[in-house]
């Protein structure tokens, strides 16, 4: 069992078997080669992607597919010899998500910068996909304005019971 210290979660036991290993980081982050990834919470469908090399880095990751029904990722063949995948049932796929501080109706996924890991060797490869937004927003634009004014409403009404 190893562990790591951080800021946000406090210390996490994991097994080395957890270890997720990304030979070339993230984009923006080369030193953090290795990450474990669990459940946002018990019902999410959102993880965190924790670096274990370096403890104050965390990402919001989702299976894009969770959410977005028709998409179609080709990774090449060399994007797939660099994590040695060799059939498809052994692929997962995640994109990491941005929540705009204050307006969380706003959070958008990178869908162009997949993260594809191979589960049966833990290897995984930030991939770049020019079909795909790197700034695709979640909730479609209807549901947003849905859900401000929602709030909104929500709010009048505590402040009205409070007077």
């Amino acid at each position: 069992m190893m562990e790591i210290h951080g800021t946000r979660f406090g210390t996490l036991s994991f097994d080395d078997d957890d270890i997720i290993q990304v030979e070339n980081g993230l984009l923006g982050f080369p030193m953090s080669k290795h990450y474990i990834m669990f459940p946002y919470s018990d019902d999410s469908s959102f993880f965190w992607l924790q670096s274990v090399d370096e403890p104050e880095i965390s990402f919001i990751v989702i299976n894009p597919f969770d959410f977005f029904t028709d998409l179609e990722f080709e990774i090449s063949d060399e994007d797939s010899a660099d994590i040695g995948l060799e059939k498809s049932e052994d692929v997962e796929i995640f994109s990491l998500v941005t929540i705009p501080e204050g307006k969380p109706e706003d959070m958008r996924t990178n869908l162009a910068g997949p993260v594809v890991v191979n589960t049966r060797t833990r290897l995984g490869k930030q991939v770049l996909l020019s079909d795909y937004s790197a700034r695709q927003p979640l909730i479609p634009k209807e549901y947003r304005v849905r859900a401000r004014d929602e709030a909104s409403q929500e709010i009048r009404r505590q402040r009205m019971v409070a007077v």
